[in-house]
């Protein structure tokens, strides 16, 4: 004789899917005792079905959630006898009419067991899980097992679970009336999970049956709601996880868990933002504040559990989900959108050779600079080291002072941010960041050239061959051994850049990928902003359809360099914000013919050495046609080819090529009174990226015919970069190994006082003429430089009073200079060594410095001859505006939105509102 069953059926405006559910019931093989319908407030019609149900007694109350209502039904059964059970169901719950004869079966058949649940499949597809049983991870995260999956049977063996879903289930009455039922705080997901994992700790198993079936038209979520926000249902998914969290720790765990509640929501804010998913952070907020104020559900969960607690809860260790079935879960339910993407059939990194480019271009890069192997920072040519201190290195991305006397005003540069971010990376010492980046940087190039043109072509080679004539460029390999790092950055970022603000127009994370080395390139390379302005606009019209994603891909670059422009504009200079950032560097402006030929170096030097040695009397500009004219001829089969899908890149080397030939007219700065022009590579390497993309447009048309010439041009590339690198080995090194010290130890020692203490340095440069500096702590910085500084056309008040402090103390004056000395914190006086024909005046200046009273000789130094006054103020603090760190914020939050734009999304299955499903007809 079987046991008394009686069923309780929850509804809540079900009345589209309570007449399947009825039917269901009432044409079960083994009928339950008595039906009880109770009904939460129903607007729709459940109530009168019910009513006119087979249903025993039809209980109406107000509106509650499933567990509550399924409380209210059971406290009007009848007394409760020795082996009463408790068959509870949703109205969207519609079970096989062979259900409550199975679960019957295994509960008679396994007399430990008390909680047994159903297989819950989807009601549009019945042979597909909904879920069969639960678990949860070690964190505490529910999972739905086999959600998803195709019943075949293949989990009909394993019945022991930690938790069931909560409709569709067979419960022992005096073990559900033991328990509490259900947790009030529990008002839909993880119902059936924590009932389950109660009465685990009570001592009971908990199983399900495999012949057991219930078709349902949607979650536990959906009880109540036809269709939940992806962001309603983390808040719901969330707050149960948290309640389960307090409700199960550890009284010692307890407090440090509710402590942890409000760092946790900020960190996972930050989670839901990286996976695209910007309404789920008021969800997190929402849950989470709401568990932090449940203190008397969290306590009324906790005795709950306390008093039924039989067993401890690593019995339940076995039962929890792995991180294996927790990663094959996800894999299972996958995101829809990306199963449904086709297979990404263009080459990868490995197979088309685009690592072994990468590594040729590696081993070229130590070979250009050997010097460096082992060097924590580098100086010469167009570099110094960076600040010793992330500190001072982001303090320098401040707006405020950008000289040492403070005099001159305004934004940092743009590239002095990317110095920052760079030196954050090897945090113990920024210097390193720089170093590694000269090392790394033709490998680098191979790589962004490669994935650029893998993003326009199918070709299984014209990759690998642009990433070979990109990391080989002489425009590059210039720019590392003269130590130009702006150049370098910008070479690097190109080819991400144009290609893609050509793609932005597709999506917001084309346009995130874009803005990022767009950001880059007008940072490191201003004198590009222009042709960049006009990339954007290209994209603009390429996309017409979607003009905003390409506007907004251009503002990360406006948000870095639209403070130093506006700057300029005002001070009246506004050309001077296209000035090379870092230390001048002279070089020989190309004329147009030179600047066609992609020489940044108008005296095309390397090349000519080489031309000289193997061929006297040739004029090396010849040799450097005939280098460029296979690229060349493949770029213009790319415009006759393929015009419509040429002229974007067909504006773009016209702008390269007017940028090269415009910078070498620009003489923005300055060195020892000598005009020094924006250098031209810049420029090059924008015409050079053009016609590489020119050249795979005609790839395109063949890609087999194609392979020949582009092996042609992979070749020339090698030979090209020949003459750069045999040049370090003929000429001493530009760029060599920072010493320890760049100010006498003298001054290095008295920076632990003051870090800003100031170094008046005097520079014999010839007979009459006197160079002067004021260095602060340890001396002038890459980070330190400022263009605002370098271009000015004449120097301020402040800078000439300064100046002639110096004449009289290196001529004899008798001149009192304390004043003026203590209100820029000067200690020191620096006399550097005597130069070629300054041999008079040096001599003067040191008798005139030993002479003074109120200077202390130190004596001879590495860097010159030293003196140190004997009364000396402390150096000012800094004062900058208000608002200069909510600029660099505003600049940082601009770079990390691109960056969190161009992200793959993480999301895990379906990321939209979810309804509840039609059901699908009878059981048949």
């Amino acid at each position: 004789m079987h046991p008394r069953v009686f069923a309780v059926l929850a509804a809540s405006n079900g009345a589209a899917y309570l007449p399947a559910t009825l039917a269901a019931i009432g044409a079960q093989t083994t009928p339950p005792e008595r039906l009880v319908a109770v009904d939460g407030a129903s607007r729709d019609g459940s109530r009168a079905l019910l009513e006119a149900s087979q249903a025993s007694s039809v209980v109406i109350t107000q509106r509650l959630p499933y567990g509550a209502l399924i409380g209210k039904g059971v406290a009007t059964l009848p007394e409760a006898e020795d082996d009463d059970w408790l068959w509870l169901l949703a109205h969207d719950a519609a079970p096989h009419p062979r259900s409550l004869e199975a679960l019957l079966a295994h509960a008679e058949a396994h007399p430990s067991v008390a909680v047994v649940g159903s297989k819950v499949m989807r009601a549009d597809e019945p042979d597909r899980f909904a879920e069969f049983g639960q678990s949860m991870t070690p964190f505490g995260r529910s999972l739905l097992l086999h959600e998803g999956e195709l019943d075949q049977g293949q989990h009909d063996d394993d019945s022991d679970r930690l938790g069931v879903a909560e409709t569709g289930v067979l419960v022992r009455r005096d073990a559900f009336a033991a328990l509490g039922g259900f947790d009030p705080a529990l008002r839909s997901i993880d119902a059936g999970l924590d009932l389950g994992v109660r009465a685990r700790l009570a001592g009971h198993r908990v199983a399900v049956e495999p012949r057991a079936r219930v078709r349902r038209a949607g979650g536990p979520e959906h009880f109540a709601a036809r269709a939940v926000s992806d962001a309603g249902r983390v808040a719901i998914a969330r707050r149960a996880q948290l309640h389960r969290r307090l409700a199960y720790a550890n009284p010692l765990a307890l407090v440090v868990h509710w402590l942890l509640l409000l760092p946790l929501a900020v960190v996972r804010s930050i989670a839901h933002l990286l996976a695209k998913r910007p309404a789920a952070v008021l969800a997190e907020w929402q849950a989470t504040l709401a568990t932090l104020v449940a203190v008397p559900s969290t306590a009324r969960a906790r005795r709950r559990i306390a008093r039924a607690r039989a067993a401890g809860w690593a019995s339940l260790r076995p039962l929890r989900a792995s991180w294996r079935t927790v990663r094959s879960h996800r894999r299972a339910v996958g995101d829809p959108e990306h199963a449904q993407r086709s297979v990404d059939e263009r080459v990868g990194f490995v197979e088309g050779a685009g690592l072994w480019a990468a590594v040729a271009a590696l081993v070229v890069g130590v070979v250009l600079s050997p010097q460096l192997l082992g060097a924590a920072a580098a100086t010469g040519g167009a570099l110094l080291p960076l600040s010793d201190s992330l500190g001072d290195l982001w303090a320098n991305a401040l707006a405020g002072p950008r000289d040492a006397l403070g005099e001159v005003q305004g934004p940092a540069d743009p590239f002095v941010i990317l110095l920052a971010l760079l030196g954050s990376i090897t945090f113990w010492q920024p210097s390193t960041a720089i170093v590694l980046l000269l090392f790394l940087a033709p490998a680098i190039a191979a790589v962004t050239a490669f994935f650029a043109v893998r993003r326009m072509t199918d070709s299984r080679w014209a990759p690998a061959v642009s990433a070979a004539v990109w990391s080989l460029s002489p425009t590059l390999l210039a720019a590392i051994v003269d130590g130009r790092v702006g150049a370098v950055l910008a070479h690097l970022a190109l080819p991400l850049a144009a290609a893609g603000m050509l793609l932005a127009h597709r999506s917001w994370r084309a346009a995130g990928f874009a803005a990022i080395p767009l950001a880059i390139v007008v940072a490191a390379a201003p004198v590009l902003l222009p042709a960049m302005l006009l990339l954007a606009l290209i994209g603009i019209g390429v996309g017409w359809r979607s003009p905003l994603r390409p506007l907004a891909a251009v503002l990360p670059a406006l948000a870095l360099i639209g403070p130093v422009v506006v700057a300029r504009w005002t001070a009246g200079t506004p050309l001077a914000a296209l000035a090379d950032p870092g230390m001048p560097r002279a070089s020989a402006p190309p004329n147009a013919t030179e600047a066609a030929l992609l020489s940044p170096d108008g005296t095309l030097t390397t090349l000519e050495g080489v031309v000289a040695a193997m061929a006297p009397g040739l004029d090396a500009r010849w040799v450097a046609l005939a280098l460029l004219v296979p690229l060349a001829l493949a770029a213009l089969a790319g415009v006759v080819l393929r015009p419509t899908r040429a002229w974007p890149w067909v504006l773009l080397l016209l702008a390269g090529y007017a940028t090269a030939v415009g910078a070498s007219r620009l003489a923005l700065t300055s060195v020892d009174g000598e005009a020094i022009t924006v250098w031209a590579g810049s420029g090059a390497s924008l015409a050079l990226a053009a016609l590489i993309a020119l050249a795979v447009t005609a790839a395109d048309v063949e890609d087999r015919r194609a392979a020949l010439p582009g092996g042609l041009v992979a070749v020339v590339a090698v030979v090209a970069a020949v003459p750069v690198v045999a040049s370090t080995f003929l000429a001493p090194a530009i760029v060599t190994p920072a010493p320890d010290r760049r100010m006498p130890a003298f001054v290095e020692a008295a920076t632990a006082d003051d870090a800003r203490v100031g170094t008046l340095v005097l520079h014999p440069l010839a007979e009459g003429d006197l160079g002067v500096d004021l260095e602060r702590g340890r001396g002038t910085t890459l980070d330190d430089l400022a263009t605002g500084e370098l271009v000015r056309e004449a120097p301020g008040d402040l800078d000439a009073q300064v100046a002639q402090a110096a004449v009289d103390l290196a001529s004899g004056g008798d001149v009192d200079v304390d004043a003026l000395l203590d209100a820029q914190g000067v200690r020191f006086v620096l006399l550097e060594q005597e130069r070629e024909g300054a041999a008079g005046l040096h001599d003067r200046a040191q008798r005139s410095l030993d002479a003074r009273g109120d200077l202390q000789t130190i004596g001879q130094t590495e860097a010159g001859l030293l003196w140190q006054r004997l009364e000396a103020a402390p150096t000012p603090p800094i004062e900058r505006p208000a608002w200069a760190a909510w600029l660099l914020l505003g600049q940082l939050v601009a770079l990390a939105a691109a960056v969190v734009a161009a992200l793959p999304s993480l999301r895990r299955g379906a990321r939209v509102r979810t309804k509840r499903l039609e059901g699908a007809g009878e059981w048949r």
